[in-house]
C-alpha cells in the first residue's frame, strides 16, 4: 500500500492559508486561491534519489464526483519549473517511486483577485480589502429625500460559511441536473455569479431566503430584524436547506455579497433610489390614479420602488466584446425571470450606460430600473378613459449609492449607469436603446417610450405646486407640510385640490389609506402662496408600515372650461428616536470590553415589548437578544453589556431595538480591535 512508504502528510494549511489570505476562513484545512503556488510536505520513510521522482504523478479532482471522463481530473508530474497558467508540482525534497495511489488530502480553491491572470483580478489593494476582505458594511435605504444607513455584518469568513457557499453551488438546479458540466464551468465568475443570484432567493430552487413585502411575518422573521448574513445562512444549512423566512431586497443583496466575497469575487452592495420595475419592457412606468389620488391597482402593473438594492461584482467579461468588463450588476431579489428562473445578471454596468442592452445578461431590465420614464394617468371613473397629465424623464435611477472604500461615507455611482439627463450623450444612448428594442420586437404591437423624439411637453398652464416638509417628520409627532403655489399666468386661477395620504412599503406597494381631504385654492395672477397641511399622529399611527414611509398625493383640477389637471407627489419618511452607544477606549483581542446603550423614549406613549439585539462580525457569534420590556413615555433606559472580540481589525458593533410602536430603531458603532 502507498501508505507504507509515507510517515506523514502535511498540507501546511496554516502556512498556505496565511499566504493565500484565507486564514480567516480556516487554518485547519487547506484553502487556496487559484494562480498562486502552495506547498505540501510529504515525509517519506526512506531516502531515495531524484530519478524516481520522474515517475511520481499528482492528480487533482474537482468536487465529490468522479470527473476524470469530463476532464475535471487533472494529472501532472513533478518538475523543476512552476507553471503560471496550469497545474504543476515542483520538487523541493526527494521522494521514492511507488505504484500505488494515495489520497493526500482535500483542498478548496477560490478565485484570486490578487492574481493578474485571474478573471476577477482587481488592481487596487484598498479596493481588494474593501470588496473581498471587509466583513462589515452598510446598506443605504430610505428615499430620495431621506437617505439612511443600515449596518450589516457580512461575516464571509465566519465558521462554516465556506461550506454553506459550496452547498449553494452543489444544490443549484444546474448542478443537480448535470454535475459534470456544472463543475467544468465553476472556473468562470460569470457562471458562478448567475448561479448564486438564483440560489439566494427560494423561488425556483429551495434557495436561501423567501421574500415578503406585505408586513405579515408572524411565521418567520421580519426582514427588518436581520443584522447579518451568517445567522440566515446557518439557519438554511441547519434546517436541511429549508428556505428562511423572510427577506427583502437589502437582505438578498447582503447575502449575495457574503457568498461572493467568500468565494473570492470582489463584490459591493448598491442602492438605487426610485428604482423602476418595468414589467413589460417598454421603458416607461405607467401609474394610474383617479381624481382623488387613489391608485388604480388593476391597471398598475409597473411599479417604482422607493429604493432597491442589488450588487456589483468585479470580473472580466470574456463572453462579451472588449470593454465591458469591470463592475457587473447582479440582483438576487426575485422580480422577473431570466433564462426561465428568478435571477438577474451579471449585467455589464458599462453596457447599461452605453445603451448596449443586447449584451448578456438582462440589460433591458437593468437599463429600465435606472432610466425608465414615469408617466402618470388620471382615469375618469365614469368612462374609464385615461388622460396623461404628467411625465417625468428624470424620476427613476437617482442617487445610486454604495459604501466608500475604507470609510462609511456614501459614494454616488449614478454616473456609472447613465449620462446626465438632458445631455447629448444621454439622448444618443436613449435613441440607441429604443432602436434596439424596436428592432427586437419588429412587427409586434408595442408602445415604447421615446421621450426625446415623440413626447412633446405637457401644456404649460402657468401653475406650479410643490409640497415641502416643515423641519423633519418625526415618529410620534404630527407631520407638518407646506403647499407652495405659484401662478405666473396673466389670469387668476381657481383649483380644486384632492389630498390623499397612503402608507407605503419599500417596493412602492400601498398598504393603507391614511386620510383624504378636498379643498379649493385661489391663486391670483403673478403671485405665490403657502398653505399648511398636517397629518396628525393620531391619524397615521395605526398605518405605519415597515418602512415608516408615507406618500402624499395632490390631484388638482382647474375650475374653468379647460379642466386642466396637475399632480404633486411627496414621499415622507419618519425619523425614529435614536440611541447612543458608548464603548471602552481600547478594545483588545480576546479581552472582554464593555459598552453602554442609552435610549430615551421621546414618544408621548409607552413602548411595549421592547427587545434589543446585538450583532457584529468578530464581536458576536450570531446575535445576542435582550428583553427590555416596557419603556415609559419620556423614560430613559441604560444598558451595559460585555463582549469578547475574537477577530482583529476594524469591526462594527450593531444594535437593533424593536417594540410594538416602532418596527426598528437601528444604530451602530465602528470600533478597532487591537492585539
Amino acid at each position: 500500500m502507498a501508505q507504507g512508504f509515507l510517515k506523514n502528510i502535511d498540507l501546511l494549511p496554516k502556512t498556505n492559508n496565511s499566504a493565500h489570505r484565507t486564514n480567516e476562513i480556516d487554518i485547519k484545512r487547506l484553502i487556496v486561491r487559484r494562480g498562486q503556488p502552495f506547498k505540501i510536505h510529504l515525509d517519506f520513510k526512506n531516502v531515495i534519489n531524484d530519478m524516481y521522482c520522474e515517475n511520481m504523478w499528482f492528480s487533482i479532482e474537482a468536487g465529490s464526483h468522479h470527473l476524470q471522463k469530463s476532464g475535471k481530473r487533472k494529472t501532472f508530474a513533478l518538475t523543476r519549473k512552476q507553471e503560471k497558467s496550469d497545474w504543476s508540482a515542483s520538487l523541493q525534497t526527494s521522494t521514492q517511486r511507488q505504484n500505488d495511489d494515495l489520497l493526500l488530502g482535500n483542498l478548496i480553491i477560490l478565485f484570486n483577485p490578487w492574481c493578474p491572470d485571474d478573471a476577477v483580478f482587481l488592481n487596487n489593494e484598498e479596493e481588494r480589502q474593501e470588496y473581498v476582505m471587509n466583513e462589515n458594511g452598510v446598506v443605504y435605504v430610505g428615499n430620495t429625500n431621506w437617505i439612511s444607513q443600515r449596518a450589516w455584518s457580512y461575516g464571509q469568513f465566519d465558521d462554516n460559511v465556506i461550506d454553506i457557499c459550496l452547498q449553494l453551488l452543489d444544490r443549484s438546479l444546474s448542478c443537480l441536473a448535470d454535475p459534470l458540466t456544472d463543475y467544468t464551468k465553476r472556473n468562470d465568475p460569470v457562471y458562478i455569479s448567475r448561479i448564486i443570484s438564483a440560489m439566494i432567493n427560494s423561488n425556483d430552487d429551495k434557495g436561501v431566503i423567501t421574500g415578503r413585502w406585505n408586513g405579515e411575518y408572524t411565521d418567520g422573521t421580519s426582514p427588518l430584524h436581520w443584522t447579518g448574513s451568517t445567522v440566515i445562512l446557518h439557519q438554511w444549512y441547519s434546517s436541511n436547506f429549508r428556505p428562511v423566512k423572510y427577506g427583502q431586497c437589502w437582505v438578498f443583496a447582503a447575502l449575495l455579497c457574503t457568498v461572493m466575497r467568500c468565494l473570492g469575487i470582489p463584490t459591493r452592495v448598491v442602492t438605487n433610489f426610485d428604482s423602476a420595475h418595468d414589467t413589460d419592457a417598454n421603458l416607461h412606468i405607467d401609474k394610474y390614479i383617479d381624481m382623488k389620488g387613489n391608485s388604480i391597482e388593476s391597471r398598475n402593473k409597473d411599479s417604482i420602488w422607493n429604493f432597491h438594492v442589488w450588487n456589483e461584482s468585479w470580473m472580466q467579461r470574456r463572453d462579451l466584446p472588449d470593454g465591458y468588463g469591470g463592475w457587473q450588476a447582479l440582483d438576487a431579489t426575485p422580480q422577473e425571470l431570466s433564462g426561465g428562473i428568478f435571477c438577474c445578471g451579471p449585467t455589464s454596468v458599462k453596457a447599461v450606460k452605453e445603451g448596449d442592452i443586447h449584451l448578456d445578461y438582462d440589460g433591458p431590465f437593468v437599463y429600465a430600473e435606472v432610466n425608465a420614464d414615469v408617466i402618470s394617468w388620471v382615469v375618469n371613473p365614469n368612462t374609464s378613459e385615461k388622460e396623461q397629465f404628467y411625465q417625468d424623464s428624470n424620476g427613476v435611477g437617482r442617487f445610486i449609492s454604495t459604501k466608500s472604500v475604507g470609510s462609511y461615507k456614501r459614494m454616488d455611482v449614478t454616473n456609472h449607469y447613465k449620462y446626465e439627463e438632458g445631455t447629448d450623450m444621454e439622448r444618443k444612448v436613449f435613441k440607441k436603446v429604443v432602436a434596439r428594442i424596436n428592432s427586437k420586437y419588429s412587427g409586434k404591437e408595442k408602445n415604447y417610450s421615446d421621450k426625446h423624439l415623440q413626447n412633446p411637453p405637457l401644456k404649460n398652464i402657468g401653475l406650479d405646486l410643490k409640497l415641502k416638509v416643515v423641519d423633519s417628520a418625526v415618529f410620534g409627532q404630527d407631520i407638518n407640510l407646506t403647499l407652495v403655489g405659484s401662478n405666473q399666468s396673466p389670469e387668476e386661477k381657481k383649483l380644486q385640490l384632492n389630498f390623499t395620504v397612503q402608507a407605503l412599503q419599500t417596493n412602492g406597494m400601498e398598504t393603507g389609506l391614511v386620510m383624504q381631504e378636498t379643498t379649493d385654492l385661489e391663486l391670483k395672477s403673478k403671485t405665490n402662496i403657502t398653505a399648511p397641511f398636517t397629518i396628525p399622529y393620531s391619524t397615521y399611527r395605526k398605518y405605519v408600515s415597515d418602512s415608516n414611509l408615507f406618500k402624499v398625493t395632490i390631484v388638482g383640477e382647474l375650475l374653468d372650461d379647460t379642466h386642466e389637471k396637475l399632480l404633486v407627489e411627496r414621499k415622507v419618511t419618519l425619523d425614529t428616536p435614536s440611541f447612543d452607544i458608548e464603548v471602552d477606549n481600547t478594545v483588545k483581542y480576546y479581552k472582554p470590553f464593555s459598552f453602554r446603550i442609552l435610549f430615551k423614549n421621546t414618544l408621548l406613549e409607552d413602548l411595549n415589548d421592547s427587545v434589543m439585539t446585538i450583532g457584529g462580525s468578530g464581536l458576536v457569534s450570531g446575535t445576542i437578544r435582550t428583553e427590555l420590556g416596557t419603556i415609559r413615555s419620556g423614560g430613559t433606559i441604560r444598558v451595559k453589556l460585555e463582549l469578547t472580540p475574537f477577530k482583529l481589525g476594524n469591526r462594527t458593533l450593531q444594535v437593533l431595538i424593536t417594540c410594538d410602536k416602532i418596527k426598528t430603531i437601528n444604530g451602530f458603532k465602528n470600533i478597532t480591535v487591537v492585539a
